[in-house]
């Protein structure tokens, strides 16, 4: 689904009129290019892409690219890939309201509006994300379509955060990006070290559930349980393992039979009424009171997306299966992490209300 509808965009973008060159476009014999206004990177496809040599207005590709983004340079972008809800606002800022949605270029919502593009005017489109066979053939035509030019980072897993901030770093010339690919580095390692002097037969068995009943799960080696994979013994093993945000469909009956010890509910879920439910009643984690809920603000910690949200979800999630292996307080793990990423000062009161449910009473 996700090529069809980028194959449908470009053919729309085909018949429409030009959008105007952006640095994507190369120059004409009668307007020879500026070589000190322009610059070759190589994005993560080995494609050799010229680009402004000062990028100060950017777009994303998608929503993936837009939760990227907006870590590093939200007031460089120049619209949103998708909406941003009241709640997100509130950590992320109110002005981001204001910008333009352009939609998304690929994707099952197929929703990206061209006109809105060339109004806003983007220097540069950065894509973020998987390496796909047909990738490079997509973006190839996209930029010759628009006029602009596009660039892929790949971000598949918690190892390649630290990586996809060291390329924005060099592409977008930005110090903070710089300085969060040194906090993710620094992140992971830290909890690879304490889990590591964890023996096997020690680590929490564990699962990650989701769903409006709670019996989808993110099953072991699957794109979006890295953080569950990494700190715990994830007992939710299927012959495929989904990477879509769904998880795969459980039930409860496997569920039990698996009888976790540790659970983590997405978000709400069920978490609020899962103690009252005697079908539930039985499963070790819920009987020891051994069950959470993942923090969803501005982004949920774990998944939905695997992106760089997962980083404060690592560095929560290790606590909690180990917290007498830290020394320090998540109060102040967490009120760093939403400063140094998001920019926002996380008060007392708001912290707790980010973490009901999140932690041990």
């Amino acid at each position: 689904m996700r090529r069809r509808t980028f194959l449908s965009a470009v053919a729309a973008l085909a018949v429409a009129v030009s959008l105007g060159a952006c640095g994507g476009a190369p120059a004409t014999e009668s307007a020879p290019a500026d070589e000190a206004s322009t610059r070759v990177v190589t994005d993560s496809l080995g494609r050799e892409v010229e680009i402004p040599a000062e990028v100060e207005r950017i777009a994303a590709s998608g929503p993936v690219a837009q939760q990227v983004l907006l870590t590093v340079a939200p007031e460089r972008m120049v619209g949103l890939s998708g909406e941003l809800t009241d709640e997100q606002l509130a950590y992320l800022g109110e002005d981001l309201a204001d910008l333009p949605v352009f939609g998304q270029i690929y994707g099952g919502k197929g929703d990206f509006n061209r006109e809105a593009v060339a109004a806003a005017d983007p220097q540069l489109i950065i894509d973020v994300g998987e390496n796909k066979d047909s990738l490079v053939e997509e973006l190839d035509t996209l930029q010759e379509q628009l006029g602009i030019p596009c660039v892929h980072i790949d971000s598949t897993d918690l190892h390649s955060y630290a990586d996809l901030y060291d390329q924005l770093a060099e592409i977008l010339g930005s110090e903070k990006a710089a300085e969060l690919a040194d906090y993710c580095r620094d992140a992971v390692a830290e909890v690879e070290a304490v889990v590591a002097e964890v023996p096997e037969d020690e680590r929490p068995r564990a699962a990650y559930l989701l769903g409006d009943t709670g019996t989808n799960a993110m099953a072991r080696g699957g794109f979006q349980s890295g953080i569950i994979d990494m700190c715990s013994e994830n007992v939710v093993v299927v012959d495929d393992p989904s990477s879509s945000g769904k998880g795969n469909e459980i039930g409860l009956e496997q569920i039990a039979l698996w009888d976790p010890e540790l659970i983590v509910f997405v978000g709400d879920s069920i978490y609020d009424t899962v103690g009252d439910e005697p079908a539930w009643a039985e499963l070790s984690a819920i009987k020891s009171g051994n069950y959470f809920r993942a923090p969803s603000e501005p982004y949920n910690w774990i998944s939905m997306p695997a992106s760089v949200n997962q980083i404060i979800g690592l560095q929560w999630y290790a606590r909690l299966c180990y917290p007498d292996r830290f020394d320090d307080d998540l109060r102040d793990v967490v009120g760093e992490y939403y400063q140094l990423f998001y920019g926002h000062d996380l008060t007392g009161e708001g912290y707790d209300a980010l973490m009901r449910g999140a932690v041990r009473e």
